[in-house]
Formats: structure tokens, sequence, C-alpha cells
């Protein structure tokens, strides 16, 4: 299996340890390129926010014929009808996470010393991948889990992002490995 990894218009704290732990997850070979962010029509202006469903069907035409799944990061925030907001979302081999509402800065969290700053970033980074994770199960086609520590528990808030686990639980593991072929 390989997977394609597209960063609209953006760059990722730590990009390059998040993605030797999606091939370690996924057991797949993993391309990172960089995409400058297209007009689109999926700017909503009365919301200040991107239609995912919309923005991911244009951006599945500059997705890569040699990758078996496609996931596009943005900093753009998304939502999706009939939820406020959607931290991803996925349709088929396709998906896209945003960035938005996975940074501290979002909530307006304080950061005044140099270690608070550093822990920020490192909670970022942790969310954003299992954001990453998450969208992929559902491209490799696994649906939300009842697990709590799987990272494939729906999250409704950044509160269910940061409680969920950051791998698939067992079942979920088995279920990627039956789609994949790969142990």
């Amino acid at each position: 299996m390989r997977i394609a990894i597209f960063l609209v218009g953006t760059t990722l704290p730590g990009f390059h340890s998040i993605i030797q732990n999606i091939r370690k997850e996924f057991r797949s070979s993993v391309s990172m390129r960089f995409l400058d962010p297209p007009l689109t029509r999926a700017f909503k202006a009365p919301r200040n926010q991107y239609d995912a469903d919309l923005l991911l069907h244009e951006l599945i035409a500059f997705a890569s014929p040699d990758a078996d799944y496609a996931l596009f990061i943005t900093k753009e925030d998304l939502y999706s009808e009939p939820l406020n907001f959607v931290f991803g979302l996925a349709h088929d081999e396709a998906a896209i996470v945003s960035t938005a509402r996975l940074d501290p800065r979002f909530y307006r969290s304080v950061m005044e010393s140099e270690h608070d700053h550093v822990a920020a970033a490192k909670l970022f980074k942790e969310r954003i991948e299992k954001e990453m994770i998450h969208e992929l199960g559902h491209a490799f086609g696994l649906e939300h889990c009842d697990d709590p520590l799987c990272v494939m528990v729906f999250s409704n808030s950044i509160v269910d992002v940061d409680n969920k686990g950051a791998r698939f639980c067992k079942q979920c593991r088995e279920r990627i490995k039956s789609v994949s072929g790969k142990d």
C-alpha cells in the first residue's frame, strides 16, 4: 500500500517523525508532497470556514496516481453539514485533516514561558498525528470504534482528541491488516 500525504499550503511541526509513525501504523510506504493551495469554491465566507466535502473533492484532482491513498493536510478550519466543524473527513481512499482546531493557540491557551511553548508544540504534534491516523483509518474502510483508547473513537471536541489513544486497538489493527494484506 502506498500513501501520499499532501501539505496544502502549510508546514507542520515535527512532520518527519509523524510520517515515520504513519509508516509504522499502516505498514505502508508513505510519501510527502507540498501542494500550493488551489483556488477553491469550498470557502464559505459567512462561516469563515471551508466545506470539507467540497474541498476534499477539489483536492482529489491533485492526488498522485501512484498512491493507493491520499491524505491532505490544511491549516484551514473545516466543517461538514450538519456539524459546526470537523477535525477531518474521509471519502473512499482520500482524506483531509485540518490543523486549525488542533492547534492549542486556537483555544487561546496562555503560553507564558518557553516550557509552555514546548508543551504546546508537543500537544499540537500529538493531535495532528492522531487525526491523520484516524482519517486514514476511515480511508482504509474503518468506522468509528467504541474502544475509548483507540484512535478510531469519534472526537466531538478537542478534549475527545486529547483523551483518545494514538494507535489502533487490536480489533481495528486486524481490520487494517486485512485491507492492506500486511502484518
